[in-house]
């Protein structure tokens, strides 16, 4: 069974970052432990401990950025201002990060439709423009598979469901309204007051090796999600089929940086996947 995992951030991700340029190199970390594990998507919930907004754009348009193909990037993102260092970003290397420039048959490819000659043709990175077969509106990014290579045509194709293809970036609500609603046969909550992933280890493995969707949800450098559920007047109890964990029952440090959780946090997650009993 494929198991299907998110995250979920506050929009409060940079508060311990003052610079541009800090909040990006957060934000690569941050994308890189989602991509080593192949998280399907990023859920940024709002802190209502103040207006955040501005940070969720800036974590919004750093990580479909990223999540982007380098040879997409241009015609699809452009130059913005939030991603005025951009290139500190570490490369994803996921699969539909193409570099090879010269196409295969059988291939499938992420490209964008654009108009040529009054036709509807499809950027796939090669070099030339490749006569498409499918639905969309220039400017939208499609999955195709290349039919032929001299000259490149190319069909709207499904992704592979065999392939981490990337995440999506998706807005929620404030943490507790976002649980009431979100529908996962797995939800960890991880806090470092929460019960040792050690205590709980046994259960952990037995329902992540038989949820197909999992989430797992981190507070901010400021508030952990003990504190982001009391903003709703909610408590971990009103959730009582999440599992509430600290994942790093013996940290020697006085706060884990949201970054490390996650990294460390997916990390437990994927061995408990594998190790079931």
């Amino acid at each position: 069974m494929p198991h299907l995992i998110s995250i979920a951030i506050p929009d409060s991700l940079f508060i311990d970052e003052e610079s541009l340029r800090g909040r990006t190199i957060k934000a690569g970390e941050i994308v890189r432990a989602a991509a080593i594990f192949g998280a399907e998507r990023i859920y940024i919930y709002r802190d209502a401990s103040a207006n955040f907004d501005k940070d969720y754009e800036t974590a919004r348009q750093i990580f479909e950025y990223a999540e982007t193909p380098q040879y997409l990037r241009r015609r699809l993102i452009g130059k913005k201002t939030d991603l005025e260092f951009a290139g500190l970003l570490p490369p994803l290397k996921i699969p539909h990060h193409m570099k090879e420039a010269r196409v295969q048959v059988g291939e499938v490819r992420d490209a964008v439709l654009m108009m040529q000659n009054g036709e509807l043709r499809a950027d796939v990175g090669a070099r030339e423009f490749a006569r498409y077969k499918g639905h969309g509106q220039p400017g939208q990014r499609v999955t195709v598979k290349i039919e032929s290579t001299n000259p490149i045509n190319a069909v709207q194709a499904p992704r592979p469901e065999d392939t981490y293809w990337g995440y999506e970036v998706r807005r929620a609500p404030s943490l507790a309204r976002f649980l009431r609603s979100a529908n996962f046969e797995l939800t960890i909550l991880t806090s470092r007051l929460g019960v040792s992933v050690i205590e709980k280890w046994l259960e952990l493995t037995s329902r992540s090796s038989s949820a197909e969707r999992i989430l797992v949800c981190f507070g901010s450098p400021d508030l952990g999600v003990d504190k982001m559920l009391k903003q709703d007047h909610s408590s971990v109890s009103d959730f009582p089929k999440a599992m509430y964990l600290n994942t790093f029952p013996f940290q020697q440090v006085a706060t884990v940086r949201l970054e490390e959780a996650i990294l460390g946090t997916l990390s437990i997650l994927n061995a408990a996947e594998r190790l079931a009993i």
